[in-house]
């Protein structure tokens, strides 16, 4: 899908515009709510898989925790990667790697190989085969017992996503500038796909300053 590969494209120019910062000498944040829902996931979570890391924000806030003795960050973006490595470099965290590719890369690495898995803005932005092939797959990864942690951008209604500039291309698929950027499903949506294979133990919801709306983050336990 043209639109999906160009939003590749676009992560890209995006990333290659970071500042390296030696984040040994700095305390990451995101969000009152969300801080303490990734520390909560980060205090059960020895080995992390962080899938679609871009420039590696969120893995490096989880081992600031104190707890990971293994963190792979993956991302189709080669500047978000390359920048994630250096970051992990220049801040003097050995524990953590860094590697440019898709879900593909894990297919010959064993079962239940992580103990937690972060998705951040990857399931509600790809189209759905996509998102369902890579949820399978990770859910495989993750050990029995494990936790997903689940970050999902606000469910809008069509009027707002039309003032956004966003307009819908295929079924729940909305794009801005030929880019796709928006899967669009509600909340019970999402809830009814979790809940096959996993126990939600959280769920909230947060604002972001510059969003619209309330973003959704699951903190999930594999069944």
């Amino acid at each position: 899908m043209k639109e999906y590969d160009d939003s590749i494209q676009m992560w890209n120019n995006e990333y290659s515009k970071c500042k390296l910062t030696d984040l040994s000498k700095k305390q990451l944040s995101v969000e009152p709510t969300f801080d303490i829902c990734l520390d909560l996931f980060a205090s059960q979570c020895k080995r992390v898989l962080d899938y679609g890391c871009g420039t590696g924000d969120i893995l490096f806030q989880v081992y600031q925790f104190g707890n990971t003795d293994y963190g792979c960050g993956i991302d189709l973006s080669e500047s978000g990667i390359t920048y994630a490595h250096k970051t992990a470099q220049l801040s003097h965290y050995p524990e953590l790697d860094f590697v440019t590719g898709d879900i593909s890369y894990f297919s010959q690495t064993e079962d239940e190989t992580f103990d937690g898995i972060i998705l951040s803005n990857v399931l509600d932005v790809t189209p759905r085969e996509v998102a369902v092939h890579i949820f399978t797959e990770l859910t495989r990864l993750l050990s029995k017992g494990g936790m997903m942690f689940v970050k999902l951008n606000p469910f809008l209604d069509e009027d707002t996503l039309e003032e956004y500039g966003l307009t819908r291309f295929k079924d729940n698929l909305f794009e801005e500038d030929g880019i796709l950027r928006l899967r669009e499903l509600d909340t019970s949506q999402w809830r009814h796909a979790f809940e096959k294979h996993y126990t939600i133990e959280r769920y909230l919801e947060f604002p972001y300053p510059w969003q619209e709306g309330m973003n959704r983050l699951f903190l999930l336990r594999k069944n």
